[in-house]
């Protein structure tokens, strides 16, 4: 019976090895996102392709009328009802979101803000079902306000890293921990209850 478990362990930690070996980025998908520019010389996103689905990265920089600007707004109404959209990130540079800007979007289920947002609409996230918004201590008030009211998670970052470097720790994290229920699990130990 020890060989056994011993076989299973090192076949376990095989595996274990060749998968973090294998880990691979998130893709970082766009959609086909439209702009505004704006009176100030910089560019709004105004809407984005209702068919758009899994995660979208929103570019710090966009294109309107052959002309660069940098994109400093999430306009209103913005991803209203882009029912496909599971993550959304939000560029370092963006400093407003509008109201309803995620309106409905049903499959939300994680958005990451940049440190440069000062102003964030209470009903920004009307309609949406549980969202985990990643964000800085600098735009938290936003956000922990309206969890109160809304389906919203907050998962204030550490100002020294990315939220995807953030997520990358946490499901590390996470992977550890179920490793090691497997590993006590073997040998009848309940490590959580």
């Amino acid at each position: 019976m020890k060989k056994t478990r011993t076989a299973g362990l090192c076949l376990f930690l095989s595996v274990l090895l060749l998968c973090m070996a294998w880990v691979t980025p998130a893709s970082a998908a766009g959609a086909p996102l439209q702009y505004q520019a704006t009176e100030y010389g910089y560019a709004m996103v105004t809407g984005c392709d209702k068919s758009a689905s899994g995660k979208i990265t929103v570019p710090a920089k966009a294109t309107v009328d052959g002309k660069s600007y940098a994109v400093k707004f999430i306009g209103e109404k913005a991803f209203a009802g882009c029912t496909g959209i599971t993550e959304i990130v939000i560029p370092e540079g963006v400093t407003q979101i509008g109201s309803k800007a995620f309106e409905n979007c049903t499959s939300l289920r994680t958005v990451d803000m940049p440190k440069s947002l000062n102003n964030c609409q209470y009903d920004a996230f009307l309609g949406c079902e549980n969202v985990m918004v990643n964000c800085y201590s600098s735009n938290y008030q936003f956000f922990a306000v309206y969890g109160l009211s809304q389906n919203i998670q907050v998962n204030v970052l550490d100002k020294q890293r990315t939220p995807e470097e953030t997520k990358n720790i946490n499901a590390f994290g996470d992977f550890i921990k179920r490793f090691l229920q497997v590993i006590f699990s073997w040998f009848g130990i309940e490590l959580y209850k």
